[in-house]
């Protein structure tokens, strides 16, 4: 099981702290470090230069995200990776948007938003997403649980339906209450990319509650969390951290 960290998407966090940041996500072990959406304008310019000369990675990659309009942008920032975010737009564009970034020698793993709420209402829809997603070039499409409203067994039985297509997949989602638990039965139904904040870091999250909770005034550094030694199990099932 991977993790995916997305820490450093909504924080206004320096250039300089999002590098120690970095490095301290990529000591922890998890497999990206999400460096926030370049096109967006609160995002601190410079900060993939920065990366691209001063981040040595040993065992992170490094990913920028952003939506299939924001290609430009992902592009320019130069990452290895590039997680595109899909969210209210047609198939075509994203098939498009991954193709260019394969053609760029990008790795990309599409996020995609609203997905289950969007299996709800229209499973075969939300298969096509996926699909074309993979036979673009996506190596990993990661479903999200947006709204987090489904409970964890019916994650688990919607994630090993789509897993029966043998495309990679992924998992990420805003329920503060029952993120671990989900991470942890759509982990079990094929999910081998699990997507959180698993560091706290000054300025602000994207909704964060994982297994791995860390907090810093700058940076990262471990603290003493109440609800850690409840979690364990969890953390070690999603990513064998220790």
């Amino acid at each position: 099981m991977k993790l995916y960290d997305i820490s450093l998407r909504r924080t206004s966090l320096s250039i300089s702290d999002r590098l120690v940041a970095a490095r301290r996500l990529d000591a922890l072990g998890v497999a990206f470090v999400d460096g926030g959406r370049p096109a967006r304008s609160f995002y601190p310019r410079g900060f993939f230069g920065r990366a691209a000369i001063e981040l040595r990675l040993r065992v992170a990659t490094l990913i920028a995200s952003g939506g299939a309009e924001d290609l430009t942008a992902l592009l320019a920032a130069e990452t290895p990776a590039v997680a595109v975010v899909v969210q209210g737009h047609g198939i075509s564009m994203v098939r498009e948007a991954v193709r260019q970034l394969v053609r760029a020698e990008r790795r990309v793993v599409v996020e995609a938003r609203d997905f289950f709420d969007g299996w709800l209402i229209d499973p075969e829809h939300a298969l096509e997403v996926v699909l074309t997603a993979a036979e673009a070039g996506a190596e990993t499409v990661l479903l999200h649980d947006t709204a987090g409203k489904l409970w964890p067994d019916q994650i688990g039985e919607i994630v090993e339906s789509v897993a029966e297509t043998g495309v990679p997949l992924g998992f990420g989602c805003h329920d503060d209450g029952g993120t671990a638990a989900k991470q942890l039965f759509a982990a079990d139904a094929g999910a081998g990319l699990v997507q959180g904040s698993y560091a706290v870091v000054r300025g602000g999250l994207d909704r964060a509650d994982s297994p791995s909770v860390h907090s810093a005034e700058t940076g990262i550094a471990p603290v003493p969390c109440p609800r850690l030694e409840q979690t364990v199990s969890a953390q070690k099932a999603i990513g064998g951290v220790r």
